[in-house]
């Protein structure tokens, strides 16, 4: 049996908004204090001697590492999010079965929802 095998429709559940507005904060402000970090270990560089160099850092945390490993987390979390929106937006919206699949409202039934896209003929 798969009791514990989780569900392919579990990731298209639709987090606490507040939740994944503390969560992007936060990273916000890793990224702040990182980028800071960083800049002061490029300052610092500048007025170190080469043998100061290479044991000033030994056993330190390496901001750039840092700065790209949480903006790549942040901008996948922030898509995924994205994705999730949309995909519920357009399961919500109600199904046209009732209504004439040719003409809705002078506009084709494949554009009743967005679907289609207007475009301006230019003249000759």
């Amino acid at each position: 049996m798969n009791l514990h095998k989780t569900v392919w429709t579990e990731a298209l559940t639709m987090p606490d908004f507040a939740a994944e507005g503390c969560k992007n904060q936060d990273s916000l402000k890793k990224l702040v204090s990182l980028a800071e970090g960083y800049e002061k270990r490029v300052r610092e560089e500048g007025e170190l001697t080469k043998d100061q160099l290479r044991t000033r850092y030994v056993g330190k945390v390496d901001p750039k590492k840092h700065i790209e490993q949480v903006g790549q987390d942040l901008i996948e979390d922030n898509i995924v999010a994205v994705s999730r929106q949309m995909i519920d937006k357009e399961a919500s919206v109600p199904s046209l079965h009732n209504q004439d699949v040719n003409q809705i409202d002078g506009r084709h039934a494949g554009q009743a929802n967005g679907g289609g896209m207007e475009v301006d003929e230019e003249e000759l």
